[in-house]
C-alpha cells in the first residue's frame, strides 16, 4: 500500500512518530506522502524524509494558510519544488467552510501553484471543503498538465466524472468508512486507475474510531472497506492502488523493495 496523504510531521505524532512509521510498515505500507502544507512545516518534513527513504513530499500552501503567508514565498515554494524527494505541489484549493483565509487569497494562492505544479511538471494535490464546484471550475478552466488527485474525496459520481475528465485520482481515506451513500456510489462506479489510498493522519481515522488519532498503520480499514465496495481482494486492492499512486507520483521505487 502507498498512503499517499499524511502529516507525521503533525506535533501529535511527537512522541511515537518512529515507532507509528514501524507500525505503517508492518502493516504493509510501502510508501508515504507527507504533505508540507506551510512555510513551518518543510523543514520537519524534511527531516523526516531524510530519515526514511520510503517518505516524499508534497510541498505548498493550504487554503487554510493563504492569509498568513506573503506572495514572496511563491519563490520559495519553487525552491523546494526541485528537490529531488518532491513528488506534488500541493495541497491547495478552496476551503469556505471555516473562514481561515480569504476567498481572494485562497484563490490567488490556489492557482498560483497550479501554475507552479506545471511549470516543474507536477501534480496537484487539491484540498476542497463546501467548495466542490468553485474548485472544479477553477481545475477545468486550468486543466493541470500533470493532473493530480482531489484528496479526502468525499463526493459522488457526478464529482467523480468530472475528476475523470481531467485525468484526475480520488484519494479514499476514512471518509469511506462513515456510511456516505454518495461517496460509496463513485467508489464503485469510478474507473479503478482512478483511485489511490490515503489516511490524511492524524485525521480521519477510519472506522471503528478510537477518536485519538489516525496513523498510516490503519490504512489497512480503508482498504477492508474498499474491498467490499468493488467486489475485490486485499491484494488486488493493494495492487490496483499502488500502481495508480505510482503513475501519479512517479515514486523512484523499485519493484519490491
Amino acid at each position: 500500500m502507498i498512503d499517499t496523504h499524511c502529516h507525521l510531521a503533525d506535533k501529535r505524532f511527537d512522541k511515537d512518530r518512529e515507532p507509528a512509521i514501524e507500525r505503517a510498515h508492518a502493516a504493509g505500507v510501502r510508501a508515504f506522502v507527507e504533505i508540507a502544507y506551510a512555510p513551518a512545516i518543510v523543514e520537519r518534513a524534511h527531516a523526516i524524509a531524510a530519515r526514511h527513504p520510503d517518505l516524499f513530499l508534497c510541498v505548498g500552501v493550504h487554503p487554510s494558510e493563504a492569509g498568513r503567508v506573503p506572495d514572496d514565498y511563491l519563490e520559495t515554494l519553487r525552491d523546494h519544488a526541485r528537490h529531488a524527494r518532491v513528488v506534488a505541489i500541493g495541497e491547495t484549493g478552496l476551503d469556505f467552510y471555516r473562514d481561515h483565509a480569504p476567498r481572494e487569497a485562497q484563490e490567488r494562492w490556489f492557482r498560483a501553484q497550479l501554475a507552479l505544479a506545471d511549470e516543474m511538471g507536477l501534480p496537484v494535490v487539491i484540498h476542497q471543503r463546501a467548495a466542490l464546484e468553485e474548485t472544479l471550475t477553477i481545475l477545468e478552466e486550468t486543466r493541470p498538465a500533470a493532473a493530480g488527485v482531489l484528496h479526502c474525496f468525499d463526493d459522488g459520481p457526478a464529482a467523480a466524472e468530472r475528476a475523470r475528465a481531467l485525468g484526475f485520482k480520488l484519494g479514499i481515506g476514512g471518509c469511506v468508512t462513515y456510511g456516505h451513500d454518495a461517496l460509496e456510489a463513485a467508489v464503485r462506479s469510478a474507473p479503478a486507475e482512478m483511485l489511490v489510498l490515503e489516511t490524511d493522519s492524524p485525521y480521519l481515522e477510519p472506522e471503528p474510531r478510537s477518536l485519538r488519532r489516525n496513523e498510516p498503520a490503519l490504512l489497512a480499514r480503508v482498504v477492508a472497506r474498499l474491498c467490499d465496495l468493488r467486489g475485490w481482494s486485499a491484494d488486488e486492492a493493494d495492487r490496483v492502488t499502488t500502481a495508480n499512486a505510482r503513475a501519479l507520483f512517479r515514486f523512484p521505487l523499485a519493484d519490491g523493495a
